[in-house]
């Protein structure tokens, strides 16, 4: 008998599949991972897709990826698929956006209930890392590698991002937008506002955007607030209505507005791509991939006003959550894109923290760690990120320009510097939340006019990639990251404490 059972994370191309981890040692008896057959091969990176799972001896089989629970809409965070004697299993799994290899570990007819996954291999620690160890060589599982394969985008090279261009969700969709929503011609500039009665560039774009939710499929509004006789914020949010927990709400969001003149410290902004524009179309992208799958819990995409002027946006949608509603979780996402795999920090901000001590978030950060290495090869830069953290501090990759060092770093950490429309769910309604995001204090394009699309192109040029061709692969990773940790969180949220 043959049977799948969900286990949560308490937590080249066109090769045969590689196995390993199969030798005897005395006292542990391995499933073999010859007597596992895994179709197709390679798997379609990026898409949702069905796997079929043939076993000729018992065991059990781990998939540690987003898995469609069976009979259900909706997904998991992995599964184990149990044979207690040959036989086939068939599931729908998304495979990696970013890794030419997915990972399946193999353990007995006894499953991996006792230890989970999250216990076997370290947040920030790549499988193949993993593999290595002596603790898993002497363990009691082995694995089995399946070659992925992501198509490219036709039409496009490999400099103008073709590698990430395809899927449920990908990094060149979201450059595309942000290309034509950053143009200086658009009429979707000078976002500085809404704080007067009549403030044009402001309300066209907030209109495109609900065009664009809609177009999409969200329930999309326009939510206007008075502040004064003289001045309100005004937000665009989409809302898809869970069909389990629909008064829990998980919510996405990005600021729309950008510095207005005299901003400190680069006297304002017309166009604002890296603040926020970018933060602006990684959110659209994920959500672009969200809408097309079932949740449990009701998801809501903003875009909130004001937040260079005190967070009125996102204050006021606060004050008006409807009676009986709960806020599960909050992500955000806020001047990111130069990051890696530049030569800049990518700084994945968890808040609250509490009594002014680090380690609050740590269910939150390991996560999302989780999360980011399923996609992406990232150990080394999560392993660095969170050493600089430490040794440095928040500040040395948000108000430090170190891109001379060439270091390729992705820092996920708590802080008690919360410093966009995030540290209002946390500060507010104690929601744990989450801030994607990368250098500002320290460019000297921070609230100031060269803040374009042009100007983040330059900063992403690397001595093995083009400013747009890593631009491009930074969209895909935030984007995925982003829709991935919203899947999770779906089916767990995470809460303070």
């Amino acid at each position: 008998m043959a049977r799948a059972a969900a286990v949560c994370m308490s937590l080249a191309i066109l090769l045969a599949p590689v196995t390993g981890c199969f030798s005897d040692i005395e006292g542990i008896d391995r499933a073999d991972p010859t007597n596992l057959q895994v179709n197709p091969s390679p798997l379609v990176g990026a898409l949702l897709q069905e796997v079929h799972f043939t076993a000729s001896s018992s065991m059990s089989v781990h998939v540690p990826y987003l898995v469609r629970e069976d009979g259900s809409e909706f997904f998991t965070n992995g599964t184990t698929l149990v044979f207690d004697a040959p036989g086939s299993l068939t599931i729908e799994m998304i495979a990696p956006s970013n890794i030419r290899s997915a990972y399946f570990i193999l353990g007995g007819t006894e499953g991996f209930q006792d230890s989970g996954m999250m216990h076997i291999r370290d947040s920030n620690q790549s499988w193949s890392e993993l593999f290595e160890t002596d603790d898993f060589v002497q363990g009691p599982y082995s694995w089995l590698e399946l070659p992925v394969v992501r198509e490219n985008r036709s039409g496009f090279s490999v400099e103008e991002g073709s590698l990430h261009g395809t899927g449920i969700i990908d990094g060149l969709s979201a450059f595309e937008w942000l290309e034509s929503f950053a143009d200086p011609d658009s009429g979707y500039n000078e976002r500085w506002g809404p704080f007067t009665l009549n403030d044009p560039n402001y309300m066209r774009a907030a209109e495109y955007v609900q065009g664009y939710l809609e177009g999409m499929g969200w329930d999309a509004d326009i939510h206007r607030y008075w502040i004064s006789d003289f001045s309100y914020a005004v937000n665009v949010c989409g809302y898809k209505t869970g069909t389990v927990f629909p008064n829990e709400w998980l919510v996405l969001g990005a600021h729309l507005d950008v510095a207005e003149p005299g901003s400190p410290p680069g006297g304002g902004t017309r166009i604002g791509a890296h603040d926020n524009g970018a933060g602006v179309s990684l959110v659209l992208e994920a959500a672009r991939g969200l809408i097309q799958f079932d949740h449990r819990r009701t998801v809501a995409v903003c875009l909130w006003s004001n937040e260079e002027n005190g967070y009125d946006g996102v204050d006021r949608w606060i004050d008006n959550i409807p009676q009986g509603v709960t806020i599960t979780n909050y992500l955000n996402s806020d001047a990111v894109g130069t990051n890696w795999p530049g030569y800049y920090t990518l700084v994945v901000d968890c808040i609250p923290n509490n009594e002014d001590k680090l380690g609050d978030q740590w269910e939150m950060i390991r996560m999302l760690e989780w999360v980011g290495t399923q996609n992406n090869d990232i150990s080394a830069a999560l392993q660095l990120g969170r050493e600089i953290f430490h040794e440095e501090g928040y500040a040395s990759m948000k108000d430090v320009d170190s891109s001379d060092q060439k270091r390729q770093t992705i820092s996920v950490h708590d802080s008690d510097r919360g410093r966009s429309d995030y540290e209002r769910f946390a500060d507010q309604l104690g929601v744990v939340s989450v801030d994607w995001g990368s250098l500002t204090g320290g460019s000297d394009c921070y609230h100031g006019s060269c803040d374009t699309l042009d100007t983040m192109i330059d900063m992403m040029v690397t001595d093995n990639g083009t400013g747009r061709q890593n631009l491009v692969e930074s969209f895909d990773l935030v984007s995925w990251w982003i829709f991935s940790a919203a899947m999770v969180l779906d089916e767990t949220p995470i809460h303070d404490g």
